[in-house]
């Protein structure tokens, strides 16, 4: 009984959570009775659904942009973090090499990152950089870490019966660590969406959600930026989702 009705507790159980939020933000709203301070989900929804459907498409602009440039540092992050991680994994002293400059990079303050990377480069590509400093040393660990995990006496029984090396790396390398780099790439992505808004906010970047929240701000229109925050979740949870997607599909695929 409890494995036919898992799929649905497993759907009941967020759209609960969400419900407690939205109940409770709304409650909060109602105390405090300034729309200046703390809007009502329903104004904060409202104005989300104007900025969607504005003549000028200024909405999808931005959020296209902040996607962008999202994607373009994850990847770029991705494929630096897999490739170096590979070559350390492989050559023991180039990881012990590697390893105090990602440690460097993750002690590194983020706001000192992205003060630097404003002074170096442009609004428009200073977020990108931000972003890559910042998950590429998580992803590294996280890479690292899952080849070092891979069974060894699986490794050793596949060199003394001289199983290929392309056998090797498809039956034992991949299937054992794709779990974790699944695992990493989710938690990284929706990191990556929020400090990349972080980064677009203090460089001004055009087309982005980042300055559009900033705007709001400005001008105290607490619904608005409350709808750009709303946006904002939501793309992350929808890249997090097309993570799971592509997970069950390469489960499925193996």
């Amino acid at each position: 009984m409890k494995q036919r009705l898992r799929p649905y507790l497993n759907l009941l159980y967020p759209v609960a959570a969400f419900l407690v939020f939205f109940a409770v933000w709304f409650l909060v709203a109602g105390i405090i009775g300034i729309e200046l301070i703390l809007p009502t989900p329903v104004e904060a929804f409202r104005r989300l659904f104007q900025l969607m459907t504005e003549s000028e498409g200024s909405f999808w602009i931005a959020l296209g942009g902040t996607l962008g440039r999202t994607l373009w540092s994850f990847a770029l992050g991705y494929g630096v973090a897999l490739i170096l991680s590979v070559v350390a994994y492989l050559v023991k002293p180039v990881g012990r090499l590697f390893q105090p400059i990602v440690l460097i990079l993750r002690a590194t303050p983020t706001m000192s990152i992205i003060l630097l990377s404003l002074i170096w480069l442009n609004s428009k590509t200073a977020p990108v950089l931000i972003a890559f400093l910042i998950v590429f040393p998580i992803l590294y660990a996280s890479f690292v870490g899952s080849l070092e995990g891979v069974d060894k006496s699986l490794i050793d029984m596949a060199k003394l019966y001289r199983v290929p090396k392309t056998r090797m790396i498809a039956k034992i390398f991949i299937p054992s660590i794709l779990p974790d780099m699944f695992v990493a790439v989710r938690s990284t992505l929706s990191l990556n969406v929020k400090i990349m808004i972080s980064a677009e906010v203090l460089a001004q970047t055009v087309d982005s959600m980042g300055l559009q929240m900033q705007i709001s701000k400005v001008y105290f229109d607490t619904a608005e930026l409350m709808a750009w925050t709303i946006a904002a979740v939501v793309l992350s949870y929808l890249l997090e989702l097309a993570v799971e997607s592509i997970k069950r599909l390469v489960v499925r695929w193996q």
